[in-house]
């Protein structure tokens, strides 16, 4: 998937709360058979479909994370994210707790260099 297609559904998941919703209001564009890595115009199988649904889900799931959740899925302490990302204790501290907002683009550095999203 390239840059494009993967930052309007990074934007689209944000703004969507509802994963189903999120999936459903696609239908099924073009780009489908570009999140399978197939360029021309045949249907998808049904488990290429699955890739697609995985996909979205994977994404939308990761738009949704908080920084505790982030926190959490990396298996790190609050101190073990400081260190590693350079951010003072006492930020993530209130991204954790909800006192202060953490931008969605940061939220999705960190989960693209802590592997839990792969694209």
């Amino acid at each position: 998937m390239n840059d494009k297609l993967f930052r309007k559904l990074w934007e689209d998941a944000l703004v969507q709360p509802n994963l189903e919703l999120y999936i459903g209001e696609y239908g099924y564009p073009e780009w489908y058979n570009e999140i399978v890595g197939r360029d021309d115009e045949e249907e998808l199988s049904e488990e290429e479909l699955s890739e697609v649904v995985r996909t979205l889900t994977a994404i939308h799931e990761v738009a949704h994370m908080s920084v505790r959740d982030i926190i959490s899925e990396a298996g790190m302490t609050l101190q073990a994210f400081s260190d590693r990302f350079c951010i003072p204790l006492r930020t993530v501290e209130r991204w954790a707790a909800g006192e202060r907002e953490c931008s969605s683009h940061q939220r999705l550095g960190f989960c693209r260099q802590l592997h839990i999203l792969s694209f």
